[in-house]
């Protein structure tokens, strides 16, 4: 009996870590860079390009018939997937109005976080799209929208399933520093830790707007945020 639960035990081990360290792109990958453009006079749309490559599950669904109902999926859809996106922009209208150049940048980098979750979604390899708005208005106040542009810092984007993350390459982006694994480290960790100073203010786009509702996808409601 004793051996049997170590058997298990190692079992759901391996399992565990072969979700979490996964080969990067493996299951899912980013399709290009996360952009902010201008969406409508009130809006800001933060974009991120993803592909689903294949269900962490479809090797061992392929192998043995399953023996019970939970363990019977669709291996073309992947369910419970969360899209968490961290944006970096700098306050350039406070750092015009003090001008002191003795203060450090990152004093005036404001974070914005917003997640949409899915119940499923369809893995064909299409580019998916999770859309996020942030008010036009703001960032003009800000100073980081000027004319139609919009500076900004950098981005950290988060693909899990059930709470676990999936490994991507080009997933953070800071400044010039893209090729410094530690800085972007660093950053993402400054990111989550000061994004819920504007809890709210970066929403899923399609709250707002169904049109950015992919047919291929089904969402869930967010009952903390009540998105």
């Amino acid at each position: 009996m004793k051996l049997l639960m170590l058997k298990l035990t190692l079992l759901l081990f391996l399992s565990f870590v072969g979700k979490v360290y996964s080969a990067e792109d493996e299951f899912v990958r980013l399709t290009d860079k996360v952009t902010v453009t201008k969406a409508t006079d009130n809006w800001l749309k933060a974009t991120v390009s993803f592909a689903l490559v294949k269900h962490p599950k479809l090797e061992t669904a392929q192998r043995s018939r399953p023996a019970t109902v939970e363990e019977a999926l669709n291996v073309e859809y992947l369910d419970n997937v969360k899209v968490k996106l961290y944006l970096c922009f700098s306050n350039e209208y406070k750092k015009k109005l003090i001008k002191n150049s003795r203060l450090q940048d990152a004093l005036f980098y404001q974070y914005y976080s917003a997640e949409i979750e899915y119940l499923t979604i369809k893995i064909d390899r299409s580019t998916k799209t999770a859309n996020f708005l942030l008010p036009a208005p703001l960032a003009e106040r800000d100073g980081f929208y000027k004319g139609g542009y919009v500076k900004l810092i950098g981005y950290a984007v988060e693909i899990s399933q059930n709470g676990v993350p999936f490994e991507m390459k080009n997933s953070i982006s800071f400044d010039k520093y893209d090729r410094q694994e530690d800085i972007l480290r660093k950053f993402k960790e400054q990111a989550a830790a000061n994004a819920d100073k504007n809890k709210g203010i970066l929403i899923p786009a399609h709250v707002v707007d169904s049109s950015y509702l992919d047919p291929s996808s089904a969402y869930k409601r967010q009952n903390d945020t009540g998105y």
